[in-house]
This record gives structure tokens, C-alpha cells and sequence, in this order.
């Protein structure tokens, strides 16, 4: 009996030894992943004349491997869902093996009518300022990432409703900074008139070839979107160069930013 007991304590003490252990390792695993998918560093801007938070995601085998990737730049990334989200969606897409594996930069808000709306209107105070926010992302922000993390020059540009008005400014005003844009409804109706000369503007250069502008929106979306965005398509879709890629989809009984926007927009790129 005594022998029993011996031996049923020994078992005791090697099994609460073992969960020690396992507790002390699954929290240091964990941490490290998440390290891995989501770190955050400040640049300081002289453009801006401010410091601009940045999330920066990294692929799954990024420490064992020598590739260079294509880089996601994701606006309006300061909410941790919508960052998360957008980093599942990329890795989600790379499993299912309809996209490569990719970088994604998370650019956080500050002063978000400042930023992402190109000219001054009433209702949305402080906005006009995307000149100096697409220059912070080209001379700054893109160079950092170059030079810290193994990037290739194919990068994307994903934008969500002023923000994807932004995307199409960025387009509009400096094709060339990025590869692809992906506008999920944006609200061109802000400024439609700007937006329209920028357009007459663009075509008549070369600037637009081998570049791609995915836009989507949901039929129950905001009148700013509706009622402006099918007119830009078609002026794009007609005078462009023939090797602009545009393409305009329209989600029925949806609303403002459909969720799957971005899955969407990534397969259709990497389908072409």
C-alpha cells in the first residue's frame, strides 16, 4: 500500500512538473507569434510634422526564408479588428493559393478629414490636406519599409470609404507610386468635381499603364457613393490607356464598405 502511494505521488508531482512547464512555454509561444503578425513603430514624419503610428505584418515564414514580398498598405488601421481582419484575409487567400504571401503595413489616423480628403469642404473641418499625406506614404513611409524589411516594389494600396477616396486620389495623382488600388466605396461624392478633372487630367498620360483600380460598394450604400462612382468608372473604363486595369463590382443589398471587399479585390488583382 505504502509502495502505491509512493509511486501515485511520483506520477502526481511529474504530471504538476509538465503543466509548470507547458504554462511557462504556450504564453512565450503565443507572444512571439503575435510579435510576428503585429508590431508597431513610429516614424516620424517631417512632412507631416508629426509622428505616424505603423503596423507592419509580417509572413508566416519570414525569419527562415530570403523571398521578398509584395506589400498591402492598409488606411485607417489604427482599429485592431480591422487590421486583424485584413491580415487574416491576406493569409486566408495565400492558403487557399489565390495570392502570394505579402507584407501588410497598417497606417494609423490622426487626423483622418486632414488626410484622405483632397480638397477643403465645409462639412468635413480640417480636410485638405491628401497632397502631404500621399507625399508622407511615397517619400517616407515606403522607403522605411525598403529598407527595414525584405519588400519588393508590387505594392497595393486598400482603402475604406473616405480612405478609398484617398486611394483613388492617390491614383489619380501619383499612379505610379503604387501597383494596384483598391477602393472599398469611396466617396467621391465629397468632391466630384475635383475628382472628374483630375480624371480628364491622368488619361492623357501614360502614368496609368499596367496599374489597376478595384472598386466596390454595396446597393444600399451612401448617395456619395452611388451616384458618383458608376460615372467615374465609365470615364476611367473609356478614355484610359487600354492597359489600365479598372474594375467597378457592385454588391446587391449591401451597404457602406462591404465586408468582403478586400478578399475581392485581391482575388480579382491576382487573377489578372
Amino acid at each position: 500500500m505504502d509502495r502505491q502511494r509512493s509511486v501515485r505521488r511520483f506520477c502526481l508531482l511529474i504530471v504538476f512538473i509538465g503543466m509548470m512547464i507547458l504554462c511557462q512555454i504556450v504564453p512565450l509561444y503565443s507572444l512571439e507569434g503575435r510579435n510576428r503578425e503585429r508590431s508597431s513603430v513610429k516614424i516620424d514624419s517631417q512632412i507631416l510634422d508629426e509622428g505616424r503610428t505603423i503596423s507592419i505584418s509580417l509572413p508566416e515564414k519570414y525569419e527562415t526564408s530570403r523571398q521578398i514580398y509584395p506589400v498591402l498598405y492598409v488606411l485607417d488601421a489604427e482599429g485592431k479588428t480591422l487590421f486583424q481582419n485584413c491580415v487574416s484575409t491576406v493569409s486566408d487567400l495565400n492558403t487557399e493559393a489565390f495570392v502570394p504571401q505579402m507584407i501588410v503595413v497598417g497606417i494609423w489616423n490622426t487626423n483622418r478629414n486632414r488626410d484622405m480628403i483632397p480638397v477643403a469642404i465645409p462639412h468635413r473641418p480640417g480636410s485638405g490636406g491628401s497632397e502631404k499625406f500621399l507625399d508622407f506614404i511615397e517619400d517616407e513611409l515606403m522607403p522605411y519599409i525598403k529598407a527595414n524589411y525584405r519588400a519588393s516594389d508590387y505594392s497595393i494600396l486598400y482603402g475604406m470609404s473616405n480612405s478609398a477616396l484617398f486611394a483613388v486620389y492617390a491614383l489619380l495623382e501619383k499612379p505610379k507610386t503604387f501597383k494596384a488600388f483598391i477602393a472599398s466605396s469611396p466617396m467621391i461624392g465629397h468632391c466630384p468635381e475635383y475628382i472628374r478633372e483630375k480624371a480628364k487630367a491622368i488619361v492623357k498620360r501614360d502614368d496609368l499603364e499596367n496599374r489597376f483600380l478595384y472598386m466596390i460598394y454595396g446597393t444600399e450604400d451612401s448617395r456619395r457613393v452611388t451616384e458618383y462612382v458608376p460615372d467615374f468608372h465609365d470615364y476611367m473604363d473609356t478614355y484610359a490607356p487600354e492597359n489600365f486595369i479598372i474594375k467597378l463590382e457592385i454588391l446587391q443589398d449591401e451597404g457602406h464598405v462591404p465586408e468582403s471587399s478586400l478578399a475581392r479585390g485581391l482575388r480579382y488583382i491576382f487573377s489578372r
